[in-house]
């Protein structure tokens, strides 16, 4: 059975897996993604809880993905070359956002 095309490529002494890879296409997602990076338009508007028709994936948004759960507005490692930029941040978030902000400065201010 032949390798497939990836194992092949791993398959190579590692200094020519860079060179290679250079020419390997990205995946059309990836690309859109990396292009919209590279223009500083990677951002995802807010999304307001009213605005979600299904419930499960209101929960699921709300639960995990809300700056106020999630501790930030950006999305994305300080060191990473692209983030995830929240933009339109309904106020009531904000105001979460803050409260979880000043708490964790209490802690950290605290003897």
């Amino acid at each position: 059975m032949p390798a497939s095309f990836i194992s092949s490529i791993h398959a190579l002494p590692d200094e020519v897996i860079g060179h290679v890879l250079t020419y390997t296409p990205r995946h059309d997602t990836a690309q859109i993604l990396w292009d919209a990076s590279q223009t500083d338009g990677l951002r995802l508007k807010y999304l307001r809880r009213y605005r979600v028709p299904n419930d499960a994936h209101k929960d699921e948004i709300f639960a995990h993905l809300a700056p106020s759960v999630c501790g930030a507005t950006v999305y994305g490692d300080e060191d990473a070359p692209m983030c995830i930029i929240r933009t339109n941040i309904s106020v009531g978030e904000c105001v979460r956002f803050r409260v979880l902000i000043e708490k964790q400065q209490l802690k950290r201010n605290a003897p």
